[in-house]
């Protein structure tokens, strides 16, 4: 019973109420199970302190050692199952993710919230609201520096409906940062009497093809020669999306 190298070291798991489980170290493997019933002499509970013993400091130690060494060869395991090719792509894209976020940490950091009222920025535009010709930026003038930090900003035609905060926006350099130079002073001395609008509508504005989305569409069934007809009223012509086979249409192409 004194002889250490006679016990081994094991992990008790009661899994019923007069049942018990030996685990190996790293309690992943079971050794057998122990039955504990009431009114029985054998059992866990019985045999505490002869069979069954609180482990030394020395074996705790050993214990944690074990396990850790096992998690290494399960790690390098996983690591050997990978193929080099999988292993180097899985690289670059952690490569590319800290790249990015190295990117954003300087942005943030390099704007630290010093944004003022009229300086000249640019907003980025979400892909759905851009078109393939047009650019994915917004220049717009900072009119309102809220309590929070966020931005409101204004475009030529209107006040955007977002605020923005200091790290999504990126402000025009040196000389290019002029108002009027980008056409938005009387949007920043007018801001209040502009209408709000989104990222697209602003964008429409600035489109070089009219922006992305059907803007206008009609879906009359006469003549469309009177400011009643959507396409009208704002001096388009009716498109196909409009009324297919309606040709009593006066307000289109020839062809």
């Amino acid at each position: 019973m004194m002889d250490k190298s006679q016990w081994c070291r094991c992990v008790l798991r009661k899994v019923k109420k007069d049942l018990w489980e030996v685990l190996d170290e790293s309690a992943t493997e079971l050794i057998k199970e122990v039955p504990d019933i009431v009114g029985e002499d054998e059992g866990v509970s019985k045999e505490w302190g002869f069979w069954y013993v609180f482990p030394s400091e020395e074996d705790s130690d050993a214990a944690l050692v074990a396990v850790k060494k096992g998690a290494d060869y399960e790690g390098n395991d996983l690591r050997l199952q990978v193929s080099p090719n999988r292993a180097m792509l899985r690289w670059e894209s952690f490569e590319g993710q800290q790249k990015q976020a190295k990117i954003m940490k300087k942005r943030a950091q390099g704007s630290n919230g010093e944004f003022s009222v009229g300086d000249v920025v640019q907003v980025g535009l979400h892909w759905v609201d851009q078109t393939k010709v047009d650019g994915k930026n917004l220049t717009a003038v900072v009119v309102e520096v809220l309590d929070g930090g966020n931005l409101r900003c204004a475009c030529k035609n209107g006040v955007l409906k977002n605020t923005y905060a200091p790290h999504t926006v990126s402000m025009l350099p040196g000389p290019s940062n002029n108002r009027a130079l980008c056409g938005l002073e009387s949007a920043f001395e007018e801001w209040q009497g502009l209408p709000k609008i989104t990222e697209r509508e602003a964008a429409r504005v600035v489109s070089a093809v009219g922006g992305q989305g059907f803007n206008v569409v009609c879906h009359c069934n006469g003549t469309c020669d009177s400011k009643r007809c959507s396409c009208k009223k704002a001096g388009v012509l009716c498109n196909s999306k409009c009324h297919a086979g309606n040709l009593k249409c006066l307000n289109c192409s020839d062809d």
